[in-house]
């Protein structure tokens, strides 16, 4: 029975990588390379149509989860709603400034902006929650800070994409860790709180003759499936997070940003130039962060 168990455990945790894995490589790989493909469209398009696209495959999911009534219950919450809102707001810069990052090819700067994401989180945990860090925390989130002061003095430019990636990431999280809802049930209130704005969005847009939908066939085409592009690996992730400690998690995030990093320099053709020193700071903080979270993990076995 015990044997039974832990093959059955073992088998769930390895599930939970791959699908973890799999959710990894989509937000680097076809999400870099869906926003490369669809670059004759306006960012705020792009940014339009997440919603649009998404808020219909989000509420099917939302359905087939059997969790409407979760849904409904949040809703009447207005301070969970509002807070929903805030992080919709969150969660929209966050994907204008990477979708502008790629349209841009600045996607190395993206993946510094994922790079550097936990640090940041850990850093706003302990100025708004009171959590303590750890020396090699501090540590970490010390050379991370370095490392973007580095990047600001050895760029032709401020290095405004990897602070606004990550730190509207950061502020996402730290906003719906306040909130008791599933991560499919928040991104589904999220969209509905966004869909009359992003709506008005495209309205204007084809107002202002911006808009690439029905104009062009196959971008249009684009724009309709990025909804699915936006919510399969979040339910991906969500299915992974479920199975893993929280300590694999951390590790797996690593590979988007080393994806996207692989697809700028190997692809796209972007040039690193001065910012290895910064990336080698980055990379050793990432380590020093991941080590510190196995260690404590397995001491509170």
């Amino acid at each position: 029975m015990i044997v039974d168990e832990n093959h059955h455990d073992s088998s769930r945790a390895a599930l939970g990588v791959v699908e973890g894995i799999c959710a990894y490589l989509w937000w680097g790989l076809l999400t870099t390379l869906y926003f490369h493909w669809m670059k004759r469209t306006d960012p705020l398009e792009l940014v339009a149509w997440r919603v649009l696209g998404g808020l219909p495959v989000m509420l099917v999911v939302v359905y087939l989860r059997g969790e409407f009534p979760k849904l409904l219950k949040i809703l009447r919450d207005r301070r969970s709603t509002f807070a929903l809102f805030i992080s919709g707001l969150l969660i929209l810069l966050n994907w204008l400034t990477f979708i502008y990052a790629v349209l841009n090819e600045r996607i190395t700067e993206a993946s510094l902006g994922y790079y550097i994401n936990p640090l940041v989180s850990v850093a706003l945990g302990s100025i708004f929650l009171s959590e303590r860090l750890r020396p090699l925390q501090w540590l970490a989130v010390g050379l991370a800070g370095m490392a973007v002061l580095l990047l600001a003095v050895t760029s032709d430019s401020f290095p405004w994409i990897s602070l606004i990636l990550a730190i509207s990431f950061g502020g996402y999280g730290l906003v719906r860790k306040q909130v008791k809802a599933e991560s499919e049930v928040g991104l589904c209130i999220e969209m509905l709180l966004l869909l009359l704005p992003m709506l008005a969005l495209q309205i204007w847009l084809t107002t202002a003759e911006r808009t690439i939908f029905l104009a062009d066939a196959s971008l249009t085409w684009g724009l309709l499936i990025g909804g699915v592009v936006t919510v399969v690996p979040l339910v991906l992730f969500s299915r992974s997070a479920r199975k893993l400690r929280l300590a694999t998690v951390g590790l797996l995030q690593y590979i988007a940003p080393s994806a996207q990093l692989f697809l700028a320099v190997w692809l796209v053709g972007e040039v690193i130039g001065d910012r290895w020193p910064a990336l080698i700071m980055i990379g050793i903080a990432v380590l020093l962060y991941s080590v510190d979270s196995i260690r404590a993990h397995r001491n509170s076995l």
